[in-house]
């Protein structure tokens, strides 16, 4: 059955075809979240951007974990099945990473736009990016469903943790002792190389943002414009850094941990300070 639908899919194949599927494949790679979560970060909003990057860290850290406990193959190799973009499935098929990413993090967004317009283009997306997984043969149906399933199940914990916290305000002590807390203990319960790179960047990310919150205090400016040079050359310094963090730290343990910590640690502290030191952004008035 399951192999019938992917038959049936790739019925329509038409080169095309096959590069708008692979555009649309691309958006759920780490790629494009590395480069859109300091955008949101710098340009729109800090609360949401770094609820979005804790809700999808730990999305992503159990879709690793799943993988490995399920251990289950993809439809690479089947016969009569065509599979492309192969190199954006280096892992075990159960439940898909893309379809489980792309509903966190448009699923978060959109609980946060609040527009229907916003709802109708998230949901679009997200069905858009699993049936790429689909039509480009590196999952079964049952794995976009499943990974659908579980984003929008970290969407709505996140959500109601948010709710419950805003009426409840934490200390300093308290946020930055969660923040280093919750990574390590994750650490403990799965610690493979993909897992290292998770915990690295939350722990990096939540304790970033709670040091700026409390030392940095950014504000964005009033008008939207003074904001996109400043982010433009956030995005790009935190890009840089991932690129030359690449060359110059060992592959492997702590390294990889090391280097996924430093960026989102760059990213949620040293970008906004260095943005308030050029005067390009304000402080948030006491």
């Amino acid at each position: 059955m399951q192999k019938d639908i992917l038959l049936w899919m790739q019925s329509f194949a038409k080169p095309w075809l096959d590069s708008v599927m692979i555009f649309f494949s691309f958006i759920g790679d780490e790629e494009f979240y590395v480069a859109t979560v300091p955008l949101i970060y710098c340009l729109i909003s800090k609360r949401v951007a770094i609820r979005l990057a804790i809700v999808l860290s730990l999305s992503t850290f159990f879709n690793y974990a799943l993988k490995i406990f399920f251990n289950s193959p993809r439809p690479i190799g089947v016969e009569g099945i065509r599979s492309l973009y192969i190199e954006s499935a280096p892992s075990m098929s159960f439940p898909s990473g893309h379809s489980q990413g792309s509903a966190t993090y448009w699923g978060y967004l959109a609980s946060q736009v609040r527009k229907g317009w916003f709802y109708g283009f998230a949901i679009l997306l997200v069905l858009t990016i699993m049936c790429s997984r689909l039509y480009l043969g590196v999952h079964w149906p049952i794995d976009v469903v499943g990974g659908l399933i579980l984003g929008l199940l970290f969407v709505s914990g996140i959500v109601f943790v948010d709710s419950w916290l805003a009426d409840r305000p934490l200390s300093f002590g308290i946020k930055l002792s969660f923040a280093i807390l919750l990574p390590l203990l994750l650490l403990l319960l799965y610690h493979q190389a993909d897992g290292r790179k998770m915990v690295g960047f939350l722990l990096g990310c939540s304790t970033g943002y709670v040091l700026e919150a409390q030392m940095i205090r950014m504000a964005l400016p009033r008008s939207i414009w003074r904001r996109l040079l400043p982010t433009a050359v956030g995005i790009a310094l935190v890009f840089g850094l991932r690129a030359l963090s690449k060359e110059m730290m060992p592959l492997g343990a702590p390294w990889d941990l090391g280097r996924y910590l430093l960026l989102g640690l760059f990213g949620t502290f040293a970008v906004p300070w260095l943005l308030v030191k050029l005067g390009w952004y304000p402080r948030e008035s006491t």
